[in-house]
C-alpha cells in the first residue's frame, strides 16, 4: 500500500531523515517507534508532503506521490491525525465530523460512516452540539480520529495519539485503533513514544533513530533483541 525507498527529507536544506526505506501492506498496523527526537514525526509528515524531500520517492497504491501538495494527497485516501490542532475547537462536535466527510458527495454514504464513527466513540454520539474546544484531551483525540475516519482512508497514520492522555484513556483509544483496522479495514501506522504498548497492537515495527531506520520486523524480533532496547530504545521504553 505504501512504499518509501531511499528518503532523505527535511526541512529547509536540513536533511533529518536519512536514507530510510520501507513498506506497509494492505492490513497491517505499522508501529513506529523510537527516542525522542529520532525523527518519526517528520518521517510521516514527509508522507504527507509537509517537508522538503531532497532524495527517494514515496509511492502509496502504486501511485508516486513524492513531492505531491498536502491538498493533493489528503484525496488520496490517507488520513492523518496529528499530535496537536487536530480538531476545529470553535465548531461543534457534530461540524468536526461533517467537515471530515467533506469529500464524500453522497449523503447516505457520510450519515453511514458517521454512523460507524459515533459506534466507535459513543461519546460523540452523546455531544453533536457541544464546541470541540471544550471536550477533555481523550475525547479530543477521539474526535480527530473519527473526523479522519470521515474521509474513508485506506491508510491512516497517527502521531503520537495518547501523548498527556491519562492511562485508562489512551488506552481505550488505543483499543479503538484495533477495532478500526479489524471493522473498517482501514491499514494503521502509530507514531507512539509508549514502544511496549505500541509493539503489543502491531504486527510490524519500525525503529527510527537519529533520522535512520535502525531496525524493521515483527514486534517480537524488535522486542527481543537486545542491542535495539539498549542502543536505541532505553530499558525503561520496551
Amino acid at each position: 500500500m505504501l512504499e518509501i525507498r531511499n528518503l532523505i527529507s527535511g526541512y529547509g536544506k536540513l536533511a533529518i531523515i536519512q536514507d530510510v526505506s520501507f513498506k506497509v501492506d494492505e492490513g497491517d498496523f505499522v508501529a513506529l517507534v523510537g527516542p525522542n527526537g529520532s525523527g518519526k514525526s517528520t518521517l510521516v509528515k514527509s508522507i504527507l508532503g509537509l517537508t522538503n524531500i531532497f532524495e527517494g520517492s514515496i509511492t502509496f497504491q502504486g501511485t508516486n506521490i513524492t513531492r505531491w501538495k498536502p491538498e493533493k494527497i489528503a484525496k488520496m485516501k490517507l488520513g492523518y491525525v496529528p499530535q496537536l490542532a487536530n480538531v476545529f475547537p470553535d465548531l461543534t462536535v457534530s461540524e468536526n465530523l461533517e467537515l471530515g466527510g467533506v469529500t464524500i458527495r453522497d449523503e447516505d454514504q457520510r450519515r453511514h460512516l458517521r454512523d460507524r464513527v459515533v459506534e466507535l466513540f459513543p461519546i460523540l454520539k452523546s455531544r453533536p452540539r457541544q464546541r470541540a474546544g471544550l471536550l477533555s484531551g481523550g475525547e479530543r483525540q477521539m474526535l480527530a480520529v473519527g473526523r479522519a475516519l470521515m474521509a474513508e482512508p485506506r491508510l491512516l497514520i497517527l502521531d503520537e495519539p495518547t501523548a498527556a492522555l491519562a492511562p485508562i484513556v489512551a488506552e481505550q483509544l488505543l483499543q479503538r485503533l484495533v477495532e478500526i483496522r479489524e471493522k473498517m479495514n482501514v491499514t494503521i501506522v502509530l507514531v507512539e513514544q509508549n514502544a511496549r504498548k505500541a509493539l503489543s497492537l502491531a504486527n510490524r515495527g519500525l525503529v527510527l533513530v537519529q533520522g535512520k531506520s535502525a531496525f524493521q520486523g515483527t514486534p517480537d524480533q524488535i522486542s527481543q533483541d537486545k542491542d535495539i532496547i539498549r542502543l536505541f530504545l532505553g530499558e525503561l521504553a520496551i
